[in-house]
């Protein structure tokens, strides 16, 4: 497998260009609900769905926004293996073919989870990129293996993130988090009580969408093309008169 060999001039170079990047190619980024409060002393277990190409680069802004943690994400060997740069900004491989690869992949994240100062360490539990509707969201053993194998206690934190076109040239993505979750190996809640919460999480985030309840803005990006037509059109009534 591919370790993470996070460096800080990495992360002085990526993080700028991610914020240009993000206002580059969406209307508008938003928190939906509540921060919860994970403990801070703990390590926290970001779960989120995975439905866009983006969601790697999402999980990556809202640490820098909102949490600040030292940040590792679980990523397909196939893809590191092409871009080993993101080994430097905390990206490590699984290899969901090799078994053994798998179990290495899992025993390294136990020893990431248990790093100082407490981390954050973002899996996506579904193991793919699927569509957003797909239904169960069929979370994979590896949730449920960390859970079971962690020593001490850790912060688990369901997350929803949608990208959606909502009359805007770019899309808008949205997070909505669920309840924090401080377990251990003795009161893990089991994987089909994750995939529930995390479906039910996901319905709720739909609904706010539907309802045009975006939330608290994290970023606002550039003027999209619609944007831009009706500033014009806008000026050019307006200076008529």
């Amino acid at each position: 497998m591919i370790q993470a060999r996070p460096a800080r001039w990495a992360k002085h170079l990526f993080d700028p260009y991610l914020n240009r990047l993000l206002k580059r190619h969406f209307h508008g980024i938003y928190l939906s609900g509540d921060l919860p409060g994970p403990d801070p002393a703990l390590p926290l277990l970001l779960a989120p769905n995975h439905s866009s190409w983006w969601d790697g680069f999402l999980a990556y802004f809202l640490n820098l926004r909102r949490f600040g943690r030292p940040f590792y994400v679980m990523m397909l060997e196939s893809e590191l293996s092409k871009y080993p740069f993101f080994s430097r900004l905390g990206a490590y491989s699984i290899d969901p073919g090799q078994p053994k690869s798998v179990v290495a992949s899992l025993q390294y994240t136990v020893k990431l989870l248990d790093r100082s100062p407490a981390p954050l360490v973002s899996i996506f539990p579904q193991g793919e990129l699927l569509p957003w509707g797909k239904r169960p969201l069929n979370f994979k053993r590896g949730i449920a293996w960390l859970g079971e194998h962690y020593p001490g206690k850790v912060n688990i934190l369901p997350l929803a993130i949608r990208c959606e076109h909502l009359g805007e040239q770019r899309p808008e993505a949205f997070f909505l988090f669920g309840k924090n979750l401080v377990c251990d190996s003795g009161n893990f809640p089991g994987i089909r009580a994750l995939e529930e919460m995390e479906e039910s999480l996901l319905h709720d985030l739909s609904l706010r969408i539907v309802n045009r309840e975006k939330g608290e803005p994290l970023l606002q990006g550039r003027l999209s093309l619609n944007r831009k037509v009706d500033l014009f059109f806008g000026k050019t009534t307006h200076d008529s008169k």
